[in-house]
């Protein structure tokens, strides 16, 4: 390799061999970032526990469950109108330029209304703005106007990105409803209403109202049959009624999750499993690696010649 490199070097004048190993320095440069980036993202994903939404603590968290609309806040694309949770719509144009063509972005709609990620102890709204999302489906199509954005579209493999005919070129990413989905970011509950009296004073009035219907509210506490709650037995009545109180409380806060102040603190909202989303990172890191090294590789030849 090294060898055909140096031939290579040899049929560059002076001004082009400077050039075009000033680029291959800012290549190096550049992908030195996006390993960085992508591995950092990888130890955030792989070192995160998941947390469950009632519980979860304010701050960096990790959570999963069901993607859903907010009742009255229903999405849809605009390239196909499918209802959807969240989408991004791109329309490119073709540039030809003697021999060679490039793609100039036209348009670009990314979806930032709200939505629902819910499990089995609660459900939280997902601002969306800002975040690297990991759709569930991506369509790429062609055509001759820019009105064949809401034509048919086919499934398209990875090369119909740089291959296919038509002056425009149409990308839809959508995440859909009911989606299983993983989502990592700033975990915050806002109170809807302030609460006048603390916990503790609403655990002593519901034990008050449970003292004024003894044999229907405390009986499932007298352990011994005596018809008597003993002071073992009040420890028990106390801890249901902190619980009762507790879960009562969570209904008077909105549970959010968005993007986090903290730049090294990525916001991921992602259509892939856990799972299959660190794979995915593993891979894109390995590639970038290989890359590099032959970048570098390539740099050293060129510089040592």
């Amino acid at each position: 390799m090294i060898s055909w490199i140096n031939e290579y070097i040899k049929g560059l004048s002076s001004a082009e061999y400077h050039l075009q190993v000033s680029l291959l320095f800012i290549f190096l440069i550049i992908l030195i970032v996006k390993i960085y980036k992508t591995y950092h993202r990888y130890r955030y994903i792989n070192d995160t526990a998941t947390s469950k939404i009632a519980s979860a603590a304010q701050g960096y968290v990790e959570l999963k469950g069901m993607g859903e609309f907010i009742p009255g806040l229903e999405i849809t694309s605009p390239f196909s109108n499918r209802r959807c949770l969240w989408y991004q719509c791109i329309v490119e144009k073709k540039n030809r330029s003697g021999k060679y063509n490039s793609w100039s972005e036209q348009t670009n709609d990314v979806s930032d209304q709200l939505f629902y990620l819910e499990d089995n102890t609660a459900e939280c709204v997902v601002i969306p703005e800002g975040a690297l999302v990991v759709p569930s489906e991506e369509l790429i199509w062609y055509g001759s106007s820019f009105q064949a954005k809401s034509r048919g579209k086919l499934k398209s493999w990875w090369f119909s990105r740089y291959i296919g005919f038509g002056l425009y070129r149409f990308t839809e990413k959508i995440i859909s409803v009911a989606e299983p989905l993983y989502v990592s970011g700033l975990f915050k509950s806002i109170q809807k209403k302030s609460d006048i009296n603390s916990t503790e004073k609403q655990v002593e009035e519901l034990i008050k109202n449970w003292k004024k219907e003894p044999q229907k509210k405390l009986q499932r506490f007298d352990l011994d049959n005596n018809g008597k709650i003993q002071k073992q037995e009040w420890k028990l009545v106390r801890k249901k009624a902190i619980e009762e109180v507790r879960e009562k409380q969570q209904q008077n806060f909105v549970h959010i999750v968005k993007k986090t102040i903290e730049k090294n603190q990525p916001f991921i909202i992602s259509a892939l499993s856990e799972e299959a989303l660190k794979r995915k990172k593993l891979r894109i890191l390995s590639i970038y690696l290989v890359l590099f090294f032959f970048l570098l590789i390539t740099l050293i030849a060129a510089v040592k010649f």
